[in-house]
């Protein structure tokens, strides 16, 4: 057994025609669903049981579409970023197994709802902010204020800080006036 299947991945395959690796995009990407996979935690990792597959195979979870379609297309990948199968809805999966996989992609796509604004300063092309959230009351830092935010349907608006941490408006439209008027200029 080699070590990267001792840490619960498997070899990748040869890559396809012409050395192309499977993407997403590729159609011969196999769907998963109940009836042709299962997934299980195990030593707090997830990891997927296809009939492919001799052994269970530790699986990331990975949004195609993260911005649009929160629980649809969801990529499966080894955990070295090889595209093992693709997810088409969450909802194929029922009970315990569907909670599992909503649970792992909160954990990684974890990003508090900013309710109410509290202060916006500029500084040497950073910005600082002060927000009520999701998760309580929060301090982060922007570089480049208008780099850092992706505007997404509806109104809603997604911040990434310099950590890397993702924070998200559902909708500009709705939050008090006050607040509103804190980020109106980079709207």
């Amino acid at each position: 057994m080699t070590e990267q299947e001792q840490r619960g991945g498997r070899r990748r395959p040869p890559d396809g025609e012409n050395g192309k690796k499977r993407t997403a995009e590729n159609p011969n990407t196999p769907e998963i669903t109940k009836e042709n996979a299962s997934f299980f935690m195990r030593g707090g990792f997830l990891y997927m049981k296809h009939p492919k597959d001799a052994e269970p195979v530790r699986a990331v979870l990975h949004r195609d579409f993260p911005f649009e379609f929160l629980w649809e297309y969801i990529s499966v990948l080894d955990i070295d970023g090889y595209e093992l199968a693709a997810i088409r809805k969450i909802d194929d999966f029922s009970g315990e197994e569907r909670e599992m996989l909503v649970r792992e992609l909160e954990r990684k796509y974890y990003s508090p709802v900013i309710e109410k604004i509290y202060s916006v300063k500029e500084r040497f092309g950073f910005s600082y902010w002060d927000a009520q959230t999701s998760a309580g009351r929060l301090t982060f830092t922007l570089q480049d204020t208008f780099k850092s935010m992706i505007r997404a349907g509806g109104g809603k608006l997604f911040l990434f800080d310099v950590d890397g941490n993702r924070f998200v408006i559902e909708n500009v439209e709705r939050l008090d006036r006050r607040s509103y008027k804190k980020i109106e200029l980079y709207l």
